[in-house]
């Protein structure tokens, strides 16, 4: 049932945490925090694991300004059932509050999530973290703090082809942005797997912070079948990956090496089966119910998933790249040359 919200304190809960955190913001800066808390958290989650719900997804809205002809969201009937109102959700972050849940990080999906920004707005204050994933055709607010992931196919025409006429032109104008946190994320598939360089290239002098990849993840229901690459193929693609990873792009290529290489034939099967995200996540759809087994739900073929989060998530139980993880993290904050 949901609850009348007038006489609640509405807000994150406050913690020890907080509490050392805004003291350390006023001593030293909310940005040098901000960073050795991420520092942290990656220290913690080595020695102890993902608390269950750190990290997860929110499909905010069942809306969408386009009909991507990949996109797993459409194999679902949400657009038959009336999404959460801004307070519905609200009152939804509200009732985790009284229980265990970390409010960690929370990327905020769809459909497509910037149609509903206000909402946003409000919800992330719940998490430390916030990641937004869009199709990049829809103006980015002013949220230094967010992690933006654009949608990207390739070349102008292969996108177009994708997504719509006029969507690649409109995401280049948007992504000009070098005071916001924009990465842009390609899913490669049967169609576009050859654009992969020139894509890294378009895209390295534009001011994005890096590059992202993904495998096409068939899915049920949907025609989409032809555009999975085939084991041979998918090798081929991620080997090609690695090269340009370990010989130009360096760590542009925002996916690491050992999540790359565990995504191969012979060693992925074996994550998907024992999907760590799948275990530690939180995925809720747009009426505020729990998705399983992710947020792709259940018609993704979990045995040909091509979705980074569960390679990764396995291979930070690697104590050498969760080191690397935060060696890079200094890096960054340091302004050094991209460690390759």
């Amino acid at each position: 049932m949901i609850n009348t919200l007038e006489k609640k304190q509405i807000g994150p809960k406050r913690t020890l945490r907080d509490k050392v955190f805004d003291y350390s913001s006023q001593k030293i800066g909310k940005e040098r925090t901000k960073f050795f808390f991420k520092l942290y958290d990656l220290a913690r989650f080595d020695l102890f694991g993902k608390p269950k719900g750190a990290i997860g997804s929110i499909d905010i809205t069942n809306r969408c300004n386009l009909r991507c002809k990949h996109c797993y969201f459409y194999a679902h009937d949400y657009e038959e059932r009336p999404e959460l109102s801004d307070d519905e959700w609200i009152d939804k972050l509200e009732s985790l509050k009284e229980t265990d849940f970390p409010f960690y990080q929370c990327s905020w999906i769809g459909g497509e999530p910037l149609l509903r920004k206000e909402l946003i707005e409000r919800g992330m204050k719940y998490f430390k973290s916030n990641l937004v994933a869009t199709n990049g055709t829809i103006e980015l607010p002013n949220w230094p703090d967010v992690n933006f992931y654009m949608s990207v196919d390739g070349k102008k025409d292969m996108h177009d082809t994708i997504r719509g006429k006029g969507c690649h032109e409109r995401i280049k104008k948007h992504a000009n942005r070098p005071e916001l946190k924009i990465h842009v994320s390609m899913v490669i598939n049967k169609m576009n797997y050859q654009d992969i360089e020139y894509f890294i290239e378009e895209w390295k002098d534009v001011g994005v912070k890096g590059c992202l990849f993904q495998i096409h993840t068939p899915i049920k229901g949907l025609k989409n079948d032809d555009l999975w690459p085939g084991w041979q193929l998918r090798d081929e693609i991620l080997d090609k990956l690695l090269r340009l990873k370990d010989d130009k792009y360096g760590d542009f290529i925002g996916v690491p090496s050992l999540v790359l290489k565990l995504m191969k034939s012979d060693k992925c099967k074996e994550v998907t089966r024992n999907c760590v995200f799948k275990e530690v996540s939180f995925c809720l759809d747009p009426q505020g119910q729990i998705k399983k087994p992710c947020m792709m739900g259940p018609y993704a073929d979990c045995l040909r998933c091509g979705c980074v989060l569960p390679f990764h998530m396995w291979a930070l139980e690697d104590k050498w790249l969760m080191a690397r993880e935060v060696f890079m993290s200094l890096r960054r904050k340091l302004g050094k040359k991209a460690f390759r």
